[in-house]
C-alpha cells in the first residue's frame, strides 16, 4: 500500500454483508424480466425449475468461494485467489471480465429508474426528448434522474463503508419485504389456473429451462461480491459461506414469487403477454391490487435498483483497488481516503464512467448486460479452480473436489452462452460488445505486461 493512502475500517456486520449479497443480486431485472424474457422463455414452471436449478450450481460455486475468503480475506476477491492459485496473466483476464460485470450494472440499475417512471409518473420525467437510439427514447429529464443517482450512490459510498452498510441492509430488508406483501397479497387475490400451462406452448420444456439456468450466472451475479469487502468484515470470515447461500436462496425465491405475481394475474399468462404490456408485472400488481399495491411494488423495485448501485459500487471499487495494488491498473485507483476509509479515487473514475451511459439509451446497456453472464461464468470458472488447486495443495480433498465440480458447473454455463443453437445463446450485439471488451483488454495488457508480470508464469 502506497504512503498516502489510509487503512479500511471494519465496519461491517454479518447482516450489511448480507444485505450487500442479497441487494447486488436482486436488481431490475427480477422485476422486467418475468414479463420480457422468464415467462416467454419457459413458463412459469419452467422459470421456477431453472431459477431453482441455477441457485443449487451457484451455491455449489460459492462453497469454493466461503473457502478462499478464510485463506485470503483480501479486498479483490477472484482476482486475488487466481493470482495466488494460477499467476497474474490469469488474474488479470479473471479481473478485466469482473470490471465490467460490475460497472455496467451500476448505469444499468440507474437507467431503470427511467422504467419505473414510465409507468409510475407517465409523463413526468419523460421531458425534453434528444434522439432515439436502438428504438429506445432518450430523455433529458430521464438522464438527469440517472446521473442524480449515481452522483448520489458516489457520495454515499465515499463517505464510509459504515454508512454505505447500514444504507444497504435498510435497503435489502425493505426489498424484502415488500415483495412478500405483493406476493401474498397477489396470490389470494388471484384464480390460479391462469398459472397454467405451466411451459410455452412454442418449445420444448427442457429448452426453457435450460435457457433460465444459462441465465444463472447473470441473475445471482452479486453474492460474489461478498469477498471483495473481506477487509471490512468486524467478524469472522468462516460466516461467509452461510451469508453467501442464504443470500442465493432467499434471491430465487424472491425471484420465482416475481414471477408467479405476473403469471398469475387476473388472466392465463400467456393471453397477458400477447397483449405485449409496457411492464407485464406492474400491469398485473396494478390491475389486482390498484394504486396501494402497485406503490409498493414501486417501492420495492427502486430498493432494488438502489442497493443494486451501492453494492456493485462497494464490489467495483475494491476491486480495481486490489488490481491497482498488484500493478494491473494505475497507482491512482489504490488511494485510501484517510478521513473516510474508502478507496475515493475508484469510487470517483467509476461515477464519472457510469455518467456517461444514460446517454446511450437502455437498450444499448442491455447488450452489455448480456454478455456480461459470460464474464460471470469466466469469473467463476477461475475462482473454482483457484479453491481446487490451492486445497489440494493443503490436503482438503473434499474441498478440491467440491471445487472442480463447481468450476464444471461454470464451464456448463458458459457453454450454454457462447455455444451456438444452446439456450442461452448471446445475441449478435452482445457477441461484438465482447468481442470489442476482449479486444481493449488485449490492447491494456500488452501496455502493462512488463511491469505487471515481472517474468512470472
Amino acid at each position: 500500500m502506497s504512503d498516502n493512502t489510509g487503512k479500511f475500517k471494519k465496519a461491517m456486520r454479518p447482516i450489511d454483508v448480507w444485505g450487500l449479497a442479497l441487494g447486488a443480486i436482486i436488481g431490475w431485472g427480477c422485476f422486467v424480466l418475468p414479463g420480457s424474457a422468464f415467462l416467454p422463455k419457459a413458463g412459469p414452471l419452467g422459470t421456477a425449475a431453472g431459477m431453482l436449478i441455477g441457485a443449487l450450481l451457484i451455491i455449489i460455486i460459492a462453497l469454493s468461494y466461503g473457502y478462499l475468503i478464510r485463506k485470503f480475506p483480501l479486498s479483490g476477491g477472484e482476482f486475488i485467489y487466481t493470482k495466488e492459485a494460477i499467476g497474474k496473466r490469469n488474474a488479470f483476464v479473471c479481473g478485466w471480465g469482473m470490471i465490467l460485470a460490475y460497472w455496467s450494472l451500476i448505469p444499468l440499475n440507474a437507467t431503470a429508474l427511467a422504467l419505473i417512471s414510465r409507468f409510475l409518473f407517465p409523463g413526468i420525467v419523460q421531458q425534453g426528448l434528444l434522439y432515439q437510439i436502438a428504438g429506445w427514447d432518450v430523455y433529458a429529464g430521464e438522464v438527469v434522474l440517472a446521473s442524480a443517482f449515481i452522483i448520489i450512490m458516489a457520495l454515499v459510498n465515499i463517505r464510509g463503508i459504515k454508512q454505505a452498510a447500514w444504507l444497504q441492509t435498510a435497503i435489502a430488508l425493505t426489498l424484502v419485504g415488500c415483495i412478500c406483501i405483493v406476493t401474498f397479497l397477489v396470490m389470494c387475490s388471484s384464480d390460479w389456473s391462469n398459472l397454467t400451462p405451466g411451459f410455452p406452448d412454442s418449445r420444448r420444456w427442457w429448452k426453457g429451462v435450460f435457457s433460465i439456468v444459462a441465465m444463472a450466472p447473470w441473475a445471482f451475479i452479486g453474492f460474489d461480491c461478498i469477498p471483495q469487502s473481506a477487509e471490512e468484515y468486524n467478524f469472522s470470515h468462516k460466516k461467509s459461506t452461510g451469508i453467501m447461500i442464504s443470500a442465493i436462496l432467499v434471491a430465487a425465491i424472491l425471484y420465482i414469487a416475481v414471477c408467479a405475481v405476473t403469471a398469475v394475474g387476473l388472466e392465463p399468462w400467456q393471453q397477458l403477454l400477447a397483449e405485449r404490456h409496457n411492464w407485464p408485472t406492474g400491469h398485473v400488481v396494478r390491475n389486482t391490487l390498484g394504486i396501494a399495491g402497485l406503490s409498493v411494488l414501486g417501492i420495492a423495485m427502486f430498493c432494488a435498483v438502489v442497493s443494486g448501485m451501492n453494492a456493485f459500487y462497494i464490489s467495483t471499487s475494491r476491486l480495481m483497488y486490489a488490481m491497482a495494488i498488484e500493478g494491473s491498473l494505475p497507482k491512482w485507483f489504490s488511494h485510501i481516503s484517510p478521513k473516510y476509509g474508502t478507496p475515493k479515487n475508484a469510487i470517483i473514475f467509476i461515477m464519472c464512467a457510469s455518467l456517461f451511459a444514460p446517454w446511450f439509451g437502455r437498450e444499448i446497456l442491455l447488450w452489455i448486460v448480456d454478455m456480461t453472464s459470460v464474464g460471470a461464468a469466466i469469473v467463476f470458472a477461475y475462482t473454482t479452480a483457484s479453491a481446487a488447486i490451492i486445497s489440494r495443495k493443503n490436503g482438503d480433498k473434499v474441498q478440491m473436489w467440491i471445487g472442480w465440480f463447481g468450476c464444471l458447473c461454470s464451464i456448463f454455463f458458459l457453454s450454454l452462452l457462447i455455444i451456438p443453437g444452446m439456450p442461452g445463446y448471446l445475441t449478435f450485439q452482445s457477441r461484438v460488445v465482447l468481442l470489442v471488451w476482449i479486444a481493449i483488454g488485449v490492447l491494456f495488457y500488452l501496455n502493462i505486461r512488463k511491469s505487471y508480470v515481472k517474468g512470472q508464469n
